[in-house]
Order: structure tokens, then C-alpha cells, then sequence
């Protein structure tokens, strides 16, 4: 029965890898002209202070200008007539988010995980990043898979949920029907993320297309189910669902050996790490100081079992977490508490805890 299912995989591979590529082209034309040269992307990126309108055509980016946002509304539907003129029917219009306000994140996942990725991200997200689900919009994609060890590398771009409604506010002002929301300098590509947790209206968007492509999908699966013995189709589900439940199963089974090897290491080295602490603390608080940016500051910094803790206060804590992962005397950092923005002095607190690298350290 097995290798029925295997024969199965093998002849839907081959379907599928035929059919996709006539799906190119139902890909709508002003998709393909946008990425081709043929066609033109708007691309609104919105700060705080003001909007820059560019113009993407034919491998070619152009300025044309930029709105004041403190300015009237009237006044700022004047300057996006003037910028855009009648190029808002012609073109893509795709805003973008300013870099610093996307959390970028790579996660190695099982394989298995791939069908209920979404779901699975939705519960990882207020662990990998400083948002909870109702406080982020948040897209991914999937970067590689290795079949062999049955692990993929996913990619996830996160930004907070009132940015990217203030975005789309403004936008909907100027009277703009933007196809995407994604990170500034994204904007040209066809894998660009979607933040804008909806369904690209004019069908611009890596989501979009890959929507039309789950349906084509889902029809070509349908006739081949159709065509095959329905033994095959029930015993292929059945290991299907088996895999993931094992998957699932084996997922959790390491989590908590992690947890509890964790354990056992730091109470058999529970003497060497306090000795090990003491030394380091200056060495710690003096890479601490270069590390952090100047308008960044503390209120409270813990050495405890071969783990830092700091808290206090930044105009924005999601660089400090990447900050964090990139030095070399840090890993598995993250934030232990949501992040909250303090009214009055307009910085965020923030709670982020990392793992000491002892031999870095020494």
C-alpha cells in the first residue's frame, strides 16, 4: 500500500510541475507588466513625518516628490494629485513600511508543519517577537526544504498592526487603493511580503497569486482523485496524517527534552556558573555599552545562571532583539514580557533576556 502512495506522489509531482507552469499565464496583466517593465508600480512608502511617492518603470526608479503628513487633508489630496496625477489608474500603487518598523525572522521548522503553517506561526508569534497576534500583521514564505531531514527554512515579516492600519488610513484619504502593504525596498519583488492581513484587491502580491495557485491546485488534485483507485487516495491521506501527527508528537517530545536537559545542566554546573558570573559582569556591561544605541537606556540588568536580563526603555525595541542575536557572545534571545510603549516620554519598555556564550565570554 505503501508504494502505491509512493507511485501516487510521484505522478502528481508530475502534473503539478506541468500545470503550474501554464498557470503563468493566467497571472492578471498588470501583474506581469509591473514585474516585466511593461507597466508601473507607485510605491508609497509613509513615515512619521512624511509620505515619498516613487515611480518603478522599466527597471527604472524615479522620486517624484513627497507629502507632508502634518499638513491639512485637503492640502495632502492637493500634493498626491500633482505627484500622481492620472498614473493612480495606470499603475500598481503598493505602500511600504519604513525598514525599521518590519521584524524579519528566520525559524527552522519540521516539514510536516508545512499544510498548517499559518496556524502554527499565528501561536509562535508572541514568542519569536515582541507583538502578540492581535498586535501584528504579519506574512511569510518558505525558503527551503530538506526532504531528507524533513526540515524547512521559513522566513516571517512582522510589523505592528497600528502602523499598517495608519497606512492604509492615509492612504484611503488620498483616495489610493493600494494592491499591498509591504517593507520599503520590497516593492519590485514577486515574492514581496503582504502585511496588510487581507487579500490584495487588484490581485497584486505574492498572496494573491498564490491563492489563484491553491485553486488551480485543489482542481488538478480533484481530477486526479478522481481518476486513482480510492484505496490509494484513503491510505495516501492516512499516512499523511500520520507523518504530521508524529511530527507534532516528536515537536513537543523535544521541546520539553530541551527544557528539562536545561535544567539538569544548570544545577550540576551551578557553582562553576556562579564563579564564571562574577568575572564577566564588567566584560558584559562594557559590550553591553557598545552594543546598545545611545538613545537607549537601562533600569535594570540581571546575570543569573548563564542568562542576561535587561530592561528599560528604547524608541523602538524590535532592532534591539536582532541586535541581541547577532552578537557573538549572545543566543536564543528574546523578549520576556510584551513590549509597551510608556506614554509622555514616547519610548517603548522592554524586558529581553538572552543566554551568555561562556567561552565567548572568557
Amino acid at each position: 500500500m505503501k508504494s502505491g502512495a509512493s507511485v501516487i506522489g510521484a505522478s502528481i509531482a508530475a502534473f503539478l510541475r506541468w500545470w503550474l507552469g501554464e498557470l503563468a499565464a493566467l497571472v492578471p496583466a498588470p501583474v506581469r507588466g509591473a514585474f516585466s517593465g511593461e507597466a508601473a508600480l507607485l510605491a508609497v512608502t509613509i513615515g512619521d513625518g512624511e509620505a515619498v511617492i516613487r515611480r518603478l518603470a522599466r527597471g527604472t526608479r524615479t522620486r517624484l516628490g513627497s507629502v507632508d503628513l502634518a499638513a491639512g487633508a485637503a492640502q495632502q489630496r492637493a500634493a498626491i494629485a500633482g505627484l500622481v496625477g492620472g498614473r493612480m489608474r495606470r499603475d500598481v500603487i503598493v505602500l511600504a513600511l519604513p525598514a525599521e518598523r518590519v521584524l524579519r525572522k528566520t525559524l527552522d521548522l519540521p516539514l510536516a508543519a508545512e499544510s498548517e503553517l499559518a496556524d502554527l506561526l499565528r501561536f509562535e508569534l508572541d514568542r519569536q517577537t515582541p507583538f502578540s497576534p492581535e498586535q501584528a500583521c504579519y506574512d511569510y514564505r518558505v525558503m527551503a526544504r530538506d526532504r531528507q531531514s524533513g526540515r524547512m527554512r521559513v522566513e516571517m515579516a512582522v510589523a505592528p498592526r497600528d502602523a499598517v492600519e495608519r497606512a492604509l488610513s492615509i492612504a484611503a484619504g488620498w483616495g489610493l487603493a493600494p494592491g499591498l502593504v509591504t517593507a520599503a525596498g520590497d516593492e519590485e519583488s514577486e515574492r514581496a511580503f503582504d502585511l496588510s492581513g487581507r487579500a490584495a484587491p487588484n490581485g497584486f502580491g505574492g498572496r494573491a497569486v498564490l491563492t489563484a495557485l491553491l485553486a488551480a491546485v485543489a482542481a488538478a488534485l480533484l481530477a486526479v482523485a478522481v481518476a486513482l483507485p480510492l484505496q490509494w487516495q484513503a491510505a495516501a491521506a492516512a499516512e499523511a496524517e500520520r507523518a504530521l501527527a508524529a511530527a507534532r508528537e516528536a515537536a513537543r517530545e523535544a521541546a520539553d527534552l530541551r527544557e528539562a536537559l536545561g535544567r539538569r545542566r544548570q544545577d550540576a554546573r551551578f557553582l562553576i556558573d556562579r564563579k564564571l558570573d562574577t568575572p564577566m559582569a564588567v566584560s558584559v556591561l562594557a559590550d553591553l555599552t557598545r552594543l546598545l544605541p545611545d538613545d537607549t537606556y537601562l533600569f535594570e540588568l540581571r546575570l543569573q545562571g548563564g542568562r542576561l536580563r535587561v530592561r528599560g526603555y528604547a524608541p523602538a525595541a524590535s532592532p534591539l532583539l536582532e541586535l541581541f542575536e547577532r552578537h557573538p557572545r549572545l543566543d536564543s534571545a528574546r523578549f520576556e514580557s510584551p513590549v509597551t510603549r510608556v506614554p509622555g516620554i514616547d519610548k517603548e519598555r522592554f524586558d529581553l533576556s538572552a543566554a551568555l556564550d561562556r567561552e565567548g565570554a572568557s
